[in-house]
């Protein structure tokens, strides 16, 4: 199956919170690939409950495509830190195709209200919805959804598996790259696609093959957006970490991969194996 990379920066602008109009004039004049359905631009939902508001962010995009976030966070005191990954993944070695579709239960539309709870941040739930639905032909596990909020400290659970069935949802911690988070504060302020960033990279990811590496059980991830296109041949993956536990601590830094905790490897490749749909974002971003 051919590689569907979402080339057009159309996903900037949902990172980005549509909030230029400069900005998103321009994304509106540029072509998509034709193999991948853009969801229409949003405006980002209002959070029902106050604790799952957003705090703004200004995001920075660069002449290279690297996103920088410029608002500063103070990050919480007195965590334990964990130490940092100093295994890197095997490059894959073999071209990349993206996984024929097999859907498996799951809901191919009106899908109703999926986080009844309101734990995913507002903007990033609606931003993944409207890709899913606007792509369901090319998604092989329509059950479930996960979505990132790099916009998290990288001390508190955020990565979040929504059952489009059950209409539930799971919350794990995840780490980011060091190349995010060059001064070690918890926070990821830099995204990159470059393969030598050892940076996280923000966009839209479909699952992929399930395989044995270099951190044990693994899940490859091939990025759809034009700012995590390289995530496969970066070997960008899912896979299990020491340095990442369910816990107030602050975890390690990955090589840009999405660690998560030994004791929710096996939930979280069960849940998303088998080409589910994973939105990396950063809340409130505008």
């Amino acid at each position: 199956m051919k590689k569907l990379v979402f080339t057009s920066p159309l996903v900037i602008a949902f990172l980005l919170a549509q909030a230029a109009p400069a900005l998103a004039a321009a994304i509106d004049q540029l072509s998509l690939d034709p193999g991948v359905s853009a969801a229409p631009q949003l405006t980002p939902s209002a959070p029902a409950r106050a604790d799952n508001a957003a705090a703004a962010l200004a995001v920075e995009a660069g002449p290279d495509g690297e996103l920088r976030v410029l608002t500063g966070r103070r990050a919480p005191q007195g965590l334990i830190t964990l130490p940092d990954d100093q295994v890197h993944e095997d490059p894959p070695g073999i071209p990349e195709v993206l996984p024929a579709p097999h859907h498996q239960e799951g809901s191919a539309g009106g899908l109703g209200n999926i986080d009844p709870q309101d734990l995913i941040p507002a903007d990033l739930r609606a931003a993944a919805l409207e890709y899913y639905l606007a792509n369901t032909g090319k998604i092989g596990n329509l059950r479930y959804v996960g979505i990132v909020d790099f916009a998290k400290h990288s001390s508190l659970a955020r990565f979040f598996i929504a059952d489009t069935v059950a209409k539930t949802v799971n919350v794990y911690h995840v780490a980011h790259g060091s190349g995010s988070d060059p001064d070690r504060d918890g926070y990821a302020t830099i995204f990159s696609n470059k393969d030598s960033s050892l940076a996280s990279s923000l966009g839209f990811y479909l699952t992929g093959d399930l395989y044995i590496g270099k951190h044990g059980r693994s899940m490859r991830l091939h990025g759809l957006s034009a700012t995590n296109s390289n995530a496969f041949e970066r070997a960008v993956v899912i896979h299990s970490a020491a340095y990442v536990v369910e816990d107030n601590v602050q975890p390690g830094r990955s090589w840009g991969c999405l660690a998560v905790s030994v004791s929710s490897l096996d939930a979280v490749i069960a849940t998303l194996k088998g080409g589910a749909l994973i939105y990396a974002g950063l809340s409130g971003a505008y």
